[in-house]
């Protein structure tokens, strides 16, 4: 969807932003493309609401343009280009454009579609981008587009971080019970859940099984995804964590035959996970793979490029 807004002030800036699930990346630039700072901040994805959304992203550009060392300029002279989780959803999408500042254009799409403008500088091609969430997206040379997953937490999105701690609290459980043998991811899990959770009272200590019951109430997408790290750290030393590893590149697999089943397009895997489960994958999966040219951030400044051409048309 694209928003143009006129304005008496010119567009001067671009702002690209990746909003993810765990963080949110702004990369701003010159309208004529010349990249001048970067931030970090929280994540943005639509799950939590467009308001947050909003706060996290506006929050980061403004750090974006401390970094390049200048003013937060006037909301209409930035074109704006956004790729965020959870834009497939209608209904939240909408609800992301009602609430939009007044910039001087803006266009927004999900984050695999800023992936996939960033991983191929926006020629045919294909990405599986896989992170807290997991989409794969296919630019076909004959203008066709394919998605593969993509559905979300906690039914899709396979591969993902969120998916393996999941994976990882579900093995935890019966280790602890004693119904399955308890490794090194078992006990990672267990201290991490701990760590993550409020000091117990010294005199009512939690159980082991308290202290999954307790993190589990509050855990969310991003939370699950924060125990996938455990599970990279330990798969060379646990079966459990290896099996999930596996479990996870097969998946990549399947969805790498479903983007492009002639393998014809060039295939980039992105994303925070992706090196880690590169080993995991087939000698012939691997061949495939190329090097994503840029990422997202620079996909999204390709979107806020042409929201400013569309204010020129």
């Amino acid at each position: 969807m694209n928003t143009a807004l006129s304005s008496a002030s010119p567009i001067a800036w671009l702002a690209g932003v990746d909003g993810g699930g765990t963080k949110t990346l702004v990369r701003i630039a010159t309208v004529d493309g010349r990249v001048l700072a970067e931030a970090a901040g929280p994540g943005s994805a639509l799950r939590n609401g467009a308001d947050a959304a909003w706060r996290a992203i506006m929050a980061t550009i403004a750090q974006a343009f401390t970094h390049a060392g200048l003013a937060m300029p006037p909301l209409p002279q930035l074109a704006v280009g956004i790729g965020i989780a959870g834009y497939n959803v209608a209904q939240w999408a909408a609800d992301f454009h009602a609430a939009a500042p007044a910039f001087g254009a803006l266009q927004a799409a999900t984050d695999g579609i800023t992936t996939l403008l960033g991983a191929h500088r926006g020629e045919p091609g294909a990405v599986i981008a896989v992170g807290t969430g997991t989409i794969g997206i296919a630019a076909d040379i004959d203008g066709r587009q394919r998605t593969v997953d993509g559905w979300g937490f906690p039914s899709g999105d396979d591969a993902s971080g969120a998916w393996m701690g999941i994976r990882a609290i579900h093995h935890t459980q019966p280790a602890i019970d004693g119904r399955a043998a308890r490794g090194a991811l078992a006990n990672a899990v267990l201290a991490f859940c701990a760590g993550e959770l409020p000091a117990a009272d010294t005199h009512n200590a939690r159980s082991e099984r308290e202290t999954i019951l307790d993190w589990l109430a509050s855990a969310d997408q991003a939370a699950f995804a924060r125990l996938a790290r455990l599970v990279v750290t330990h798969a060379g030393d646990d079966d459990a964590a290896r099996a999930i590893m596996q479990a996870a590149a097969d998946e990549i697999a399947s969805m790498a035959g479903a983007l492009d089943p002639q393998q014809r397009l060039p295939l980039a895997l992105c994303g925070g996970l992706a090196d880690a489960l590169n080993g995991y994958l087939s000698a012939g999966l691997r061949q495939r793979i190329v090097a994503a040219e840029s990422d997202a951030a620079d996909g999204a400044l390709l979107l806020a490029k042409r929201a400013l051409q569309s204010t020129k048309d």
